[in-house]
């Protein structure tokens, strides 16, 4: 039996997984993060030696059959960064073992379209859209971060909740009932106090994207203001996607569109407008991915290989990812 490896590499985690070539799950497991934005060259180095010598110890007579690793790895985006990783990841596998690196939301994608080609949007504290067609081009549209952009994601939606309950405060604004729920949040009853806990957290911008889940609830008790923010959030979600639609296929061209990340997750929230909004035009078909990313890392590989991914496969996968 032969076996493929995936990862899944991002800011907080990295998920690794060994499957065989009928989609039975042989290692699972989960390190520390391994985004080339945020850690050194060496520290990448490391990650991945501690991971392949895990599996070595694990299932080393598994491990020397493993003819495909597939890594999705956040920040791997620069031709640089994808040979230095590349040339990291060759380095500790089987000899004969072929290796693909791609960007983390290639995993995303597949976890979704199960190998089709097809556009993802994923928002959880950032935002970006990301697609590849039958041609295997590849294109992304936003994702430049938190400073100069994230439209859509927890974090801009978050800030802008702050902004708005602030504008209040001040009298500049129109009336909402965001600050009183920020102040009950953080328990305090002033602007100044909640500022404080905001520009002295450990880890602002996550603070911040966890705000996002007070503007839902203002939504859904009718807060004009947060409401106002939901659907122009919404609307940045689809922009991105039509742009990206219009870079990689052609005019009506059938797509499959995922959505992917925590802003998603409620159901009542940005998820109903934007399939509002996408199934106006009926080329779209929106999906929610049916496997974890790491999954969708080992789809990328059997996709590299030329093995169909049947249906009893990806049930194998579903039920590993839920034990």
């Amino acid at each position: 039996m032969e076996y493929i490896i995936g990862i899944d590499g991002g800011g907080t985690k990295t998920q690794v997984v060994m499957v065989d070539m009928r989609g039975n799950t042989v290692i699972n497991f989960t390190v520390g993060p391994s985004n080339a934005n945020v850690i050194s060259n060496q520290e990448l180095h490391e990650i991945f030696k501690a991971i392949f010598q895990r599996i070595k110890d694990r299932a080393p007579v598994e491990f020397e059959r493993v003819i495909c690793v597939y890594a999705g790895i956040a920040g791997a985006g620069s031709a640089e960064i994808k040979q230095q990783i590349t040339g990291i990841l060759s380095s500790l596998v089987p000899k004969n073992s072929k290796v693909y690196l791609e960007i983390d939301a290639l995993n995303a994608l597949y976890s979704g379209t199960l190998g089709d080609p097809g556009i993802v949007h994923i928002s959880g504290t950032g935002s970006v859209a990301y697609g590849i067609n039958k041609k295997q081009n590849k294109d992304r549209v936003g994702g430049w971060g938190h400073l100069l952009g994230d439209e859509g994601s927890g974090y801009s939606i978050g800030r802008q909740g702050v902004s708005a309950a602030l504008k209040f405060q001040d009298g500049r604004g129109d009336q909402t009932i965001l600050l009183d729920m920020l102040y009950e949040h953080f328990r305090v009853d002033n602007a100044r106090s909640l500022i404080d806990h905001i520009y002295f957290a450990q880890d602002m911008k996550r603070t911040i994207a966890s705000l996002s889940e007070i503007v839902f609830c203002a939504y859904k008790r009718n807060d004009r203001v947060a409401s106002r923010i939901v659907e122009n959030a919404a609307i940045e979600i689809v922009h991105h996607i039509v742009t990206l639609y219009r870079k990689l296929f052609t005019d009506r061209e059938e797509v499959k569109v995922v959505l992917c990340g925590g802003i998603f997750n409620d159901v009542d929230g940005v998820l109903p407008i934007v399939h509002r909004n996408l199934e106006k035009d009926d080329y779209f078909r929106v999906l929610t991915p049916s496997l974890l990313p790491v999954y969708g890392s080992i789809v990328g590989g059997f996709t590299q290989l030329d093995v169909k991914v049947t249906s009893d496969m990806i049930k194998r996968m579903q039920e590993a990812s839920t034990n």
